[in-house]
Order: structure tokens, then sequence, then C-alpha cells
């Protein structure tokens, strides 16, 4: 019941074979034009020329450091893709592209092939053309732009290999430029490394004659230390430590003397009695003492004896008592002598012991002040033991350095060095050539295309009597515009449409002075586009202001038009609820503004759905609306897009067939034509929309007053 709408141009390889061949006058017009335009372009073309260098990066960098044996070794640094995307980054600079470009004006080497075309050509020129010309900065900043433009460099796989171009307008230049910028890269970081080196290398020298100069300090103090000092034997201090063990030996025995020395003096001084004396150690074991205490007991014990023998009155015993007192008198004043001795042994042990701490300390000191003269030498000795090898090791770095600087290599090399391409870079002139020959057939064949299109398209001048075999009944201006053209041509159009409605009545044996019979307008189109609604509207508008009762009937279910009664509104009686019984047909009936009535689907119907409400129940809403008006204007959907429009055409009494000037192909109308007929279907007339004006009756001379002319 339906069929796919088709809306562009899609002809079949034969077809185009076949549009081609008809249109080959066009097509070889379009081809020579196209192909010779491109050819002169292309004699100007300048093409350009890319030269490439490559560099590679090593792992070791230029910064030695002293290995464990005080030799000089190379710092490994593993290569990073960071660090190589930083070396890209150098060479896109603005230090190594200056240099460059200042390298390239020493040389005369000209970026641009015309002055006109870059700001570097009139720098060079007038720096070579005039002495002492300044410099101007905005030239100096174009001149490194454009080498940045036509450089490009990347790294290449994995590997540590940089490749580097440049694209120019001569093979010469590009390879120049870029061995200016290689070569001044390299010579940029080589100088940055030996910098670095030469630094390290000055401040190892600070260093080391800073350290020669410690140690120079250091030996002269060492020398006059030396000087002050003396010769110190090496046994001095064994026999000076003995000496000290001697002597405190010596006060310690002294200390002990010291102390029963002093307890005897302090028994001495207590003692009332000759018994007391005797008990006094020392002076009990003096030797006299003892012999006359010897004496004394044998005396006392001879005496007892001859006490016992003779009595107390005894001549004898008086001699022996005057002996025994003699000599308790003598061992008396004997014990009162030794004990008095004790004190000056007291004064004299403790002078002696003064004597031998004061000598024991002397020899300490002496010791102490030979141990600290030991530490300072031991100190000094020390210091300058490593200054010197500090002096040795900031030598054999000095000597590292100077190595190094002596034998450098930078850690970038030239692998690839720039050569001056053979070709061109493409597109060159062979490639242009080929592509112009392809843009000149591609041009001519849509050149061939769109004449065949654009000549299907019916024009102003279409006359569908001798083309389609159906008159014309008007030709009618653009609508959207306005004006009294479209309006009398509408009002051409509605008279014409009475007038068939009078003629019908009079033919109509049934028909009487009171009758009623209501005519039926059918519009319909072959394509969307072609003004059909628009029409129908106006011829509504017309028909109503001639004093007839219109309805407007959208018989579109698939596309309806909007309508500003069914904005924003729910539960509204619509076509399709009438055509579905679920509505009454006056409740869907709503008067316009010009006093139209208008009844249409508020939204879209299924396709399926859409073509059987149609074909079932749209004769009986149009056998109900001529009860009530005089004119029924159907707008039916396009007639190759779906079948509700021939269904909608058959129930007309007048059907009219809509094209449109510039949209309307005439392949379009023929089909359209075609399915009517086969429906049995006649259209009565042909109304051409969006035709040129022509001057109306009666307003010749007024440009601003046309009118449309009714066939």
């Amino acid at each position: 019941m339906t069929e796919a709408q088709t809306d562009r141009f899609d002809p079949s390889l034969r077809d185009l074979i076949s549009i081609l061949w008809q249109r080959r006058g066009v097509v070889a017009l379009a081809f020579v034009s196209v192909f010779v335009g491109l050819l002169i372009a292309i004699g100007n073309w300048q093409s350009d020329y890319r030269a490439v260098a490559e560099i590679g990066l090593s792992d070791a960098s230029a910064m030695p450091v002293d290995g464990a044996n005080g030799s000089a070794a190379l710092r490994q640094n593993p290569l990073t893709a960071q660090m190589i995307e930083t070396v890209i980054a150098e060479i896109k600079g603005e230090e190594t592209l200056a240099t460059a470009l200042a390298v390239l004006r020493g040389e005369g080497v000209l970026l641009s092939p015309k002055p006109s075309e870059g700001g570097l050509v009139q720098f060079v020129q007038s720096v070579f053309g005039a002495a002492k010309t300044p410099i101007v900065e905005p030239a100096e900043q174009r001149g490194v732009n454009q080498l940045r433009g036509g450089l490009d460099a990347s790294r290449i796989g994995n590997a540590a290999v940089i490749e580097i171009g440049f694209t120019a307008y001569d093979p010469d230049v590009s390879r120049a430029v870029l061995r200016a910028v290689v070569e001044s890269y390299v010579w940029q970081r080589e100088d940055r490394q030996k910098r670095v080196m030469r630094g390290q290398l000055g401040e190892a020298i600070l260093q080391f004659e800073a350290a020669q100069n410690e140690l120079n300090i250091y030996e002269s103090d060492l020398a006059q230390w030396q000087l002050q000092a003396g010769v110190l034997d090496a046994d001095e201090s064994k026999m000076m430590l003995d000496r000290i063990y001697a002597l405190d030996e010596q006060a310690e025995k002294l200390s002990q003397e010291l102390t029963s020395i002093r307890m005897a003096a302090q028994s001495r001084n207590q003692a009332s009695s000759l018994q007391d004396l005797l008990t006094i150690p020392d002076v009990a074991n003096h030797p006299v003492v003892a012999q006359l205490i010897t004496q004394f007991d044998g005396k006392k014990q001879e005496f007892a004896t001859l006490d016992q023998r003779y009595g107390p009155k005894h001549p004898v015993m008086q001699g022996k008592s005057r002996e025994l007192d003699e000599l308790r008198g003598a061992l008396t004043k004997l014990a009162n002598d030794v004990a008095d001795q004790l004190n000056l042994n007291l004064a004299g042990a403790q002078e002696q012991l003064r004597l031998v701490t004061q000598q024991r300390d002397d020899w300490q000191s002496r010791m102490t002040d030979r141990h600290a003269r030991l530490q300072g030498q031991a100190a000094l000795l020390r210091s300058v033991a490593m200054t010197r090898q500090n002096v040795q090791e900031l030598g054999l770095h000095v000597q590292a350095l100077r190595r190094e600087l002596a034998s450098f290599r930078g850690d970038v090399e030239i692998l690839r060095s720039p050569m001056a391409p053979t070709q061109s870079e493409f597109p060159g002139q062979r490639d242009l050539i080929l592509m112009a020959l392809i843009a000149a057939i591609f041009a001519a064949v849509g050149v061939g295309l769109l004449r065949h299109y654009f000549d299907q398209t019916i024009g102003n001048d279409f006359e569908p009597e001798s083309r389609l075999g159906n008159p014309l009944y008007a030709r009618i201006p653009d609508l959207g515009g306005g004006g009294m053209a479209g309006d009398e041509a509408i009002g051409h159009l509605a008279v014409l449409m009475r007038i068939l409605d009078q003629n019908v009545l009079k033919q109509s044996k049934e028909a009487s002075a009171t009758s009623t019979a209501s005519q039926v307008i059918g519009i319909g189109s072959a394509a969307p586009g072609d003004g059909k609604s628009h029409l129908a509207r106006a011829l509504a508008d017309k028909l109503s202001a001639m004093g007839g009762s219109v309805v407007l009937l959208d018989a579109d279910l698939h596309d309806p038009g909007p309508v500003a009664v069914f904005e924003n509104q729910q539960g509204i009686v619509d076509l399709t609820a009438v055509l579905s019984g679920a509505g009454k047909i006056e409740d869907a009936l709503w008067p316009q503004g010009t006093g139209v009535h208008y009844i249409g689907a508020r939204m879209p119907v299924p396709g399926t759905i859409a073509t059987s409400l149609i074909e079932t129940k749209l004769g009986g809403v149009i056998a109900d609306l001529r009860t009530r008006f005089s004119h029924i204007i159907i707008d039916t959907p396009p007639i190759l897009s779906v079948a509700d429009g021939v269904v909608a055409l058959r129930s007309s009494d007048v059907k009219l067939m809509a094209v449109r000037c510039g949209h309307s192909k005439r392949d379009d109308i023929s089909h359209a034509l075609d399915q009517l007929r086969t429906a049995g279907i006649t259209p009565d007339g042909i109304i051409l929309n969006g035709a040129r004006p022509r001057l109306a009756y009666g307003k010749a001379g007024s440009s601003h007053q046309e009118a449309g002319q009714m066939s």
C-alpha cells in the first residue's frame, strides 16, 4: 500500500553512462575548462623538497666521576623517552634556531623563493644590501618561525635516534638549512657540556690550591712545634711512669707509718703512768726500754722471792727495794723520753710524706705535659697526612678532568648528514597533473549530472498540455511572498472552480433550483514540497470570501500539517477519531479565522492503519461533509509517497495536480500520472506553483502590481 519516498537523484551505472553520453558537450567543456585551469595553477606551483638527517644519542654523559682506583670514568645515565623528547624540544628551541638563522645569514641562504613571501628575505637583503643595518626584532622572529614551520623531528621507533627533516622550496636550501640546524644544535650541546666540565675543572683546581695551602700551614705548624718541643725519647714515658708508681707506693707506706705514729702519739698524750706508756707498742718495742723492762721484771721477781724469804724489814730487802725503785725511775724516764720522741717522729713522717707526695705530683705533671705534647704532635701529623692525601686525590681529579676535556666527545653524534633531496615531496608536478586529471574528470561528471538533474526539473515554460496531456488551470506565483500576484491567481482559480461546479449542476438531471449539492476539490502532488498544502488553504480562503461554505480536509494522516487549535491541548476530537468511530464529525470541525472550517489529524498515524482508515472511512466523512458545506477541499498526501493520495483523489469531484517550478521533476510527474491512470483517475487540470508572475490585465506599466494569469 505504501511506496518508499525517493526524492534524490540516484542513477545506476548504465544510466550514468547514458547521461554522460547525452550531455557529452557539457562534459567535454567542463573537463577541458577545469583541466586547463588546474594546469595553469600547477604551472605556478612550487614543489617542496625535504632534506633528512639523523642524530644518535649515547647513554654515557660527558660528566666524569672518580672511580675507586682514582681514574676518571663516565657516569652512565640510561636514556628515557622524556630525555629524547627534551632533545627534540631543544632542537626546535629559540636558541638553536636563532643560531642556525645567523649561520644562514652569513651564508646568504634565503628561506623564501620571493621577497614578498617572507620577511626573512627582506631582512637578509637589508643586511647584505646596506652596511650596518640595525636588526629588526619582528624580522628576526619571522625568520625563526619560518625555520620552526619547515622543521620536523621525531624519534625512530624505540631507538635512541632522532630523524630531523626540513622542507623548503629548493633542495639545496633545505640541505643547507638542515645542516645549519643540526650542526648548531650539536655545537651548542657540546659547548654546554664543555662549559660544565670547565666549571668542574675550575672548581677542582680551586679545591686543589686550597688543600695545598692548608698542607703548607699544617707542615709549618708541625715544624715549629717540633722546634719548640725538642726531641722526645720513646722510653722516657716508661721511666716516668715507673717513677710515679714507685712514689705512689712509697707514699702509701708513709701514710700507713704516719697513721701508726699518730695513734702512738695520741696514746702518749693520754698516758698518765708508766704502765700506760708501756702499753704503747712503739715505746714498749724500743730496745733500751725493752732491756730495762726485762731487768725490771727480773728485779721484781727476785724481790718477790727474797720478800718471801726475808720479809720487808730485812736489810737485803731494803737494798733490793732501792734498786727496784731506781730501775723503775730509769724505766720511767726512758719511757717518757721514747714517748716524747714519738711526736718528733710524727712530724718527720708527715714532712717525708709531703715531700714524697709533692715529688709524685711533679712527676705526674711532667707526664701530663708530655702526653699533651705527644697528642699535639699526633694531631698535627694526622692533619698533615690527611691533607697530603686530599691534595693527592684532588691532583688526580684535576688531571682526569683535564684529560677528559682534552679528549671530549659529546653524547650526540650525527649519524646521517643532510643531503640535497633528489625528488620533491608529495605532491610533485607529476602527482599534481594526475590529481588535476582526476579532478577534471570528476568535475566533468558532476557538471553533466547536475545539468541532467536540473534539466529534469520543470520551469516556468512548462506546458502540461503538450507534455502530459492535461490542461493547465492556473499559474500561481510563490504564495510564501504574498502580494497581489498570488491573490489574483488564486481568485481566478476559485472562479474557475465555481464555474465547474455550476456546469456540473446544470448537466445533472437531479439538479434543481434549490439544490445544495456540494463540490469536492482534491489537490494532489507527485512529491512533497510542490506547494499543495499552501494552495489548498489559499483556495479555501478565497472560496469562503466569495460567499461559499468551505471546509479544508487534511487527508494526510501520515504527516498532518501543524494547526494552532491542536497545540498544547489533550482530548480534542480530530479526523483520526472520526475515521475510527471514536468521535463525531461536528466535534472535529474547527472554524478558522477566515471563515473556513478545518478538519484534520492531530498526530501522525502509522502507515498501514492510516491507509486502512482512508480507504474504508474517508468516503463516509466526505458524504457527511457534503450535507454541511458547499466546497470541500481535500489536501491529499503525495501520490508517490503513499497510496492514500490516490484514494482521496478518487473521492473528489475536481481533481487538481499541483506541480512547482524549479522543484518538481518531469519523471516524478509522469510516474504519478501513470499511477493515477492505473487507478482509473484522470486529473482535471494542472496547477503550476512558483511560476514567474505576469502583468495582469489593466495593470501594464505597474511593476509592483503583478497578477497571475489563469489559463
